[in-house]
């Protein structure tokens, strides 16, 4: 459930990554699977070349940026919401995320109960450090 007194008091990118972290956890995954769909999706479509990285496109890059905006509009609007208007755009943002978790697992050929465990394998620790950091400014 959410801390919403600690997430408003939170930093930015401490209150980014707990209300994805927390609408992971809501929608059936948790954050260390979405992003290591996101490197799962980077590794599968980079380029021949060390900086040719991927990027998205089509639909799963509309999907993406409705998240994302959604996610830094959200952010930076928190501390004037009430309780009510949190958890109406936590929900609306968990539906965002499921959508793109949704479109990641389609166009990855992945079944989160199958290949959740090797999906979080594509994390890695420069990541999980930042996602821990981030938390701990939070709990």
């Amino acid at each position: 459930m959410l801390d919403l007194i600690k997430l408003r008091k939170a930093p930015a990118i401490s209150k980014r990554m707990y209300l994805i972290k927390e609408m992971c956890e809501s929608a059936g995954a948790d954050i260390e699977y979405l992003f290591g769909l996101f490197n799962m999706y980077n590794e599968k479509n980079k380029g021949r070349w060390f900086w040719q990285k991927a990027s998205f496109g089509g639909h799963l890059r509309d999907t993406f940026d409705r998240f994302n905006s959604f996610t830094d509009k959200f952010v930076l609007k928190i501390k004037g919401y009430s309780d009510d208007d949190i958890l109406r755009n936590f929900e609306d943002g968990k539906n965002l995320l499921c959508d793109l978790l949704k479109d990641l697992e389609t166009n990855l050929a992945v079944d989160r109960e199958i290949d959740r465990s090797s999906v979080r394998g594509y994390i890695d620790d420069n990541i999980r450090k930042l996602i821990q950091e981030s938390l701990k400014k939070v709990s």
